[in-house]
């Protein structure tokens, strides 16, 4: 029965290639290399070692991911017609190998037996020049899926196949958004081949510089034990704030106290958005943040849940609520986006009808969004205005039982007329496509402002506002209106 069996040619130099793997390549059986561009190989070669490389499809093919994929394809054929062969690749078969694992499921799929034989792998000789050992902690990353991994400072990473100056430029690029770009780096370059290795400490910004780098290159990146950027940073520093050797103030904190500050916050980043300040933003959503992961502590203290669990619900919800991304991919309108949202929430929600889906509106919202919030949900079964002019008009209406309550000198049921002319306005505002509670901020700071000019005009006449009279400050109203329109 014909096998095929999977060896490593280690990561460049002779002595490093197994015994069991040279004892297969010097065997009747026919020889087959993933590439020929490997410094073992010519010493293979010397020994009278016969194979066939694969390296023409690199030319031929698009793309690595079918290269290997035309290699594991042939190599099936080959053992489906008889062949007993070794299919031998660099390092070890399974270190970041696509086509072994290509190979590997071909081969269960066709019911062809093979076998795996080890060998010296690039982390291997890497650590050895490094002088570093992996127990402590190392993270591997392939540079083809960079973008699809995140580095972990608080060990070393590990980056292979940096195989020119382009890939090393685009691994750093996407390095920039963790690591400063002084940050030391290692290059390492034809390691553990006698004469030929160099390992190079570079800035991370000048590691594309390198004019050495070819395809034996790998990144080491070293812990970051000073690390500033990570999540896990704050997650530290609100523990030892929360320990018994922590600040006085924190530990006495509960979810209860914090609700204000979580609401300052809240407000204060919506204030550097408005005011298009990014470098507040920054500022503002740490904060934000560290609120959050301060409940997150709390709730861990308790037993209750931990930061994981908040990460997973929202993961979860976020994938759940988007099914159209996730799950059957598919060109979707907003609206719909959002009427499935809806639909969705209502059936996590449990709720049977929109009045149960208003009643568990949160009790914390302010009054405008609680009531821009009922207005939207009427609005699903068509109870709302087509158009705002039509809504004004609504205002009008509760404007002149507003005026009825305030003439009638008995105003029982003023309060009450007042929030109806309210709600009124707000219908206005959403239908317009605004957010009240915005709207109304930025009319209290349009309105400061003017008081502020009005403010300085006395001041420079060297008067107070004490000394206008009520024609007298609303003439100086309407001059600052006219000079800012």
């Amino acid at each position: 029965m014909s096998q095929i069996s999977i060896v490593g040619l280690g990561p460049g130099a002779f002595g490093q290639l197994t015994v069991e793997t040279l004892e297969l390549l010097q065997n009747e059986n026919k020889n087959y290399f993933r590439t020929a561009i490997h410094p073992v190989v010519k010493e293979l070669e010397k020994r009278g070692i016969m194979y066939c490389s694969f390296d023409e499809l690199y030319e031929g093919c698009d793309c690595f991911e079918d290269v290997y994929e035309s290699i594991a394809k042939q190599l099936v054929q080959k053992a489906e017609s008889g062949e007993t062969l070794v299919y031998a690749v660099p390092g070890n078969p399974l270190f970041g190998e696509q086509s072994v694992v290509d190979l590997m499921r071909k081969c269960q799929e066709k019911n062809i037996s093979y076998q795996i034989y080890s060998g010296v792998s690039f982390v291997d000789i890497s650590m050895t020049a490094l002088r570093e050992d992996p127990v402590n902690g190392l993270k591997i990353i392939d540079a083809f899926e960079i973008n699809e991994q995140i580095p972990d400072k608080a060990m070393g990473n590990l980056i292979t196949q940096v195989f020119n100056r382009h890939m090393a430029s685009e691994v750093k690029l996407f390095l920039l958004d963790y690591y400063p770009d002084d940050y030391p780096v290692v290059l390492l370059i034809n390691a553990g081949i006698p004469g030929q290795e160099l390992i190079k400490e570079v800035p991370l910004c000048e590691m594309d510089w390198v004019e050495e780098i070819n395809h034996l290159t790998t990144l080491y990146i070293p812990p970051d034990k000073k690390d500033l950027r990570s999540y896990q940073k704050l997650l530290e520093i609100m523990e030892i704030l929360r320990s018994p050797e922590g600040c006085p103030w924190d530990r006495k904190q509960t979810h209860e106290s914090l609700k204000a500050y979580l609401l300052e916050e809240t407000y204060e980043v919506m204030d550097a958005i408005e005011t298009d300040d990014t470098e507040n933003l920054v500022e503002e959503l740490g904060d934000l943040l560290f609120q959050i992961v301060f409940h997150a502590q709390l709730g861990r203290e308790e037993g209750l849940f931990t930061i994981n669990d908040v990460l997973e619900e929202i993961n979860k919800k976020m994938v759940r609520r988007h099914p159209h991304v996730f799950m059957t991919p598919e060109e979707i309108s907003t609206e719909k986006v959002l009427t499935n949202w809806d639909e969705i929430k209502k059936t996590e929600k449990q709720t049977q009808t929109l009045a149960d889906e208003m009643e568990r509106i949160p009790k914390a919202f302010t009054a405008l969004m609680e009531a821009c919030k009922v207005q939207s949900k009427a609005a699903k079964v068509g109870f709302d205005w087509e158009d705002p002019l039509d809504a004004l008009e609504k205002v009008a209406e509760e404007e002149q039982e507003v005026r009825a309550e305030i003439l009638s000198k008995c105003p029982d049921k003023l309060e009450e007329e007042l929030g109806d002319l309210l709600f009124a306005v707000v219908n206005v505002v959403r239908l317009s496509k605004i957010q009240p509670e915005i709207a109304l901020r930025k009319a209290t700071q349009k309105f400061i402002m003017r008081f502020k000019e009005m403010e300085k005009i006395t001041l420079n006449e060297q008067k107070s506002m004490l000394d206008y009279d009520l024609n007298g400050l609303e003439q100086l109203w309407q001059l600052v209106k006219s000079l800012k329109n």
